[in-house]
């Protein structure tokens, strides 16, 4: 009888993770263990929280000591190229004010110009704008009209006629409604 030879086992390093572990909420001990198993149990977790801490400082002390030994070469290739992005969103996003402002496009619509050169954005301002235009015209301004029916009505500001309305409130036993114009007698403007 043969043995099957096997390849040695070779121990290999430990898998850090790159990013920190979710926070797992813990389940409560189950009511069938006792006091030593609910100790052993939050042992455990104690002990597993701080692996997980270990391995996001220890990932944390790769990525150090990678970009350490990274030329300076690459990491002002890597400056260069974020400069060269951010220049271009800053081109694109002054290209898009100045034709908004030349065709004179509404503050609350120039949001929607998201083309990326002169021309696009052109013929887009063009079309937002004559989309915008033919809804003004068929539904006309979408501001509310006053109505004069709501709101509290004019009553009469003269002292008299005040005075005439609170002896007759009186006289009614309406207090109330004696209290509220003799308020209005007080607060009206004098001549």
């Amino acid at each position: 009888m043969t043995v099957p030879a096997t390849e040695p086992v070779v121990p290999t390093a430990p898998v850090v993770p790159t990013e920190p572990a979710a926070a797992v909420t813990e389940p409560p001990a189950p009511p069938e263990l006792g006091d030593a198993g609910k100790r052993a149990l939050d042992e455990e977790r104690k002990a597993r929280k701080a692996a997980e801490k270990t391995a996001s400082d220890l990932a944390a002390k790769v990525k150090e000591f990678e970009d350490a030994s990274k030329s300076d070469a690459e990491k002002a290739a890597a400056r260069a190229e974020a400069a060269e992005k951010a220049l271009a969103e800053m081109t694109v996003k002054a290209l898009r004010l100045e034709v908004a402002d030349a065709l004179q496009v509404p503050a609350q619509l120039r949001k929607y110009l998201t083309a990326g050169d002169e021309e696009s954005l052109r013929e887009q301002a063009n079309d937002l704008l004559t989309t915008f235009n033919a809804a003004m015209a068929e539904n006309g301004s979408r501001l509310p009209k006053p109505d004069p029916n709501q709101g509290a009505k004019p009553t009469s500001a003269d002292p008299a006629d005040l005075d005439r309305q609170i002896a007759e409130a009186l006289a009614a036993g309406d207090i109330a409604r004696s209290v509220s114009l003799k308020r209005q007698k007080a607060y009206a403007p004098t001549p």
